[in-house]
């Protein structure tokens, strides 16, 4: 084999791993994101069925925006 193609083969395939484990691990932060997203919107829509009032039902729903906006800063 051509050792002057060695040196480029590996170091492209290093990289390859690393965008990999890279795209990995930005896919797991979404669907950590989506499930908590998923969860807002659940609470949201049990609260909205509920026969609380409706100043305190936007008090509530307030705060679960606020926290799933926390939550994905972090």
């Amino acid at each position: 084999m051509n050792t002057h193609l060695l040196v480029p083969k590996l170091i492209a395939a290093i990289m390859s791993l690393l965008d990999s484990a890279n795209l990995r691990n930005r896919v797991y932060e979404q669907q950590e994101r989506i499930s908590q997203l998923e969860l807002a919107i659940e609470d949201i829509e049990r609260i909205s069925a509920s026969r609380v009032e409706s100043s305190e039902r936007h008090r509530l729903i307030k705060n679960i925006c606020t926290n799933t906006k926390r939550r994905s800063q972090q």
